[in-house]
């Protein structure tokens, strides 16, 4: 996947700082490698391990620490250089409407972290199944529709956070198409005499029957009185019903009472659009929005699939390098399957994976580990004088059975579970849980050092 980078990776790394000097790295796409399975896979340790066994580069964790974290304006750069490739010109959809956009975004943080730290900003294009654009920052930046690069007749998706004058100003000045969802309250609207609108009353004015209805309006922040089209479609009685009773929940959550004029505005999908009238109608509007579930169920599945949200603790100014390239990852597989047809998807040949020197001995001494005979006990003879001797469970044993030694570990296992920073694995970082087992033996030494009769 790397060769399908479209872009200079020499020039580039070290015009963003993270070839500058070579020591060891011979080309930026040796460094890309490494810090890609560091990324997907490996810790750091074991990834400066990976790259000595492939004889890439001898690096050790501290210097890979630091190129890592030397190379996050690079993986900037190879995000747009990526997300430019994916979406080229834009192709005629429907007529009047260019290109689909869905817009949302989904926050990020390490773990331990007291609270959000990076928000994604991702805008996707539905039909062609590839991002438009992917704008990653700190969590002080909301969301906005400035976040997408939008062309005269494209229509966005987004739902009712986007749903404010400063979001859909942006559109209106792109000469673009929204639809975009409101609560009852976030956005002041006015009738086209300029009278205040108000949509509780037009929602209980609203006959039982009637599952879509919608009415011309415009914002009241508006200089230009832009019209817009208010459309309210009814939700099923179940659907409303959940919609209400999670209003509910959250007015317990918080202690106190639930808002009726929230309670009837569950019942709807309130929706504000810009289409024409002449070619969509109010119930082609919300069979429209009807798109934006493929927005979340990205993020859902790359956080699930791709584990986006994984990111390292420690430092904490590595989890941001760490986050861009797992999003270079996630739209280089993107890309491979984009083109592909989907009858070709199971059908066509794959090379065979290379399997790495590393993945080998570690395979053959997983093997001599669990009991498969093998020339463990040579090498070990060999490279350190050692004895090593493989316990295996008597042929043809059935149930428990004491075998020699082996208790030995166990026991020591049993014995640092009473440690209340042992009992579960809460470190971040190799060396904090080594010293913390150090500690705890220290402690069961020295009590029976001190220990009297």
């Amino acid at each position: 996947m790397v060769s399908t980078i479209p872009d200079d990776l020499e020039a580039s790394a070290k015009e963003q700082g993270a070839l500058l000097r070579r020591r060891g790295f011979q080309k930026a796409s040796d460094l890309l490698r490494v810090i890609l399975m560091y990324a997907t896979l490996l810790s750091l340790r074991n990834s400066a391990l990976w790259a000595a066994c492939l004889d890439i580069c001898p690096i050790s964790r501290p210097a890979l620490e630091r190129r890592v974290l030397a190379s996050t304006p690079w993986w900037r750069h190879l995000l747009a250089v990526q997300l430019t490739h994916l979406t080229g010109m834009p192709q005629e959809v429907l007529g009047f409407i260019r290109r689909f956009v869905l817009m949302d975004a989904s926050v990020f943080s390490r773990r331990g972290s007291p609270g959000t730290e990076w928000r994604l900003h991702l805008s996707w294009r539905p039909f062609e199944q590839q991002p438009a654009g992917a704008v990653l920052t700190d969590a002080h930046e909301g969301e906005g529709l400035d976040k997408v690069q939008l062309q005269a007749g494209d229509l966005v998706i987004a739902d009712r956070n986007y749903g404010l004058w400063r979001h859909i100003v942006v559109v209106l000045e792109a000469l673009a198409y929204f639809i975009v969802r409101l609560t009852w309250s976030n956005l002041p609207l006015q009738t086209l005499d300029g009278q205040p609108f108000d949509i509780i009353a037009w929602l209980q004015s609203l006959p039982e029957s009637e599952t879509a209805a919608e009415v011309t309006v415009v914002a009241r922040d508006d200089p230009q009185r832009r019209p817009l089209r208010l459309i309210a479609g009814r939700l099923p009685p179940q659907k409303a019903e959940e919609a209400r009773e999670r209003v509910r929940r959250e007015a317990r959550k918080e202690k106190r009472e639930p808002n009726p004029h929230t309670l009837l505005a569950a019942g709807f999908c309130i929706l504000l659009t810009n289409l024409p009238a002449l070619y969509c109608s109010a119930l082609l509007v919300l069979t429209l929005y009807r798109i934006r579930w493929q927005i979340e169920w990205c993020f859902r599945r790359w956080k699930s699939l791709c584990h986006l949200d994984q990111l390292p603790a420690c430092p904490a100014a590595i989890a941001e390098p760490i986050l861009l390239a797992k999003l270079i990852i996630i739209f280089l597989m993107q890309q491979r399957l984009g083109p592909l047809p989907w009858n070709e998807w199971w059908a066509a040949e794959e090379p065979a994976p290379v399997v790495s020197s590393l993945v080998q001995l570690a395979y053959a001494y997983t093997g001599e580990i669990i009991g498969y005979p093998g020339e463990l006990e040579t090498q070990a003879a060999a490279a350190i004088g050692c004895r090593v001797e493989v316990v295996r469970r008597p042929a043809g044993q059935r149930g428990f059975q004491v075998l020699p030694r082996r208790w030995v570990v166990e026991r020591s296992f049993g014995w640092w579970n009473r440690y209340r920073r042992l009992s579960k694995d809460f470190e971040y970082g190799e060396e904090s849980s080594e010293t913390i087992i150090k500690i705890a033996f220290l402690h069961i030494m020295l009590k029976r050092l001190t220990a009297t009769d």
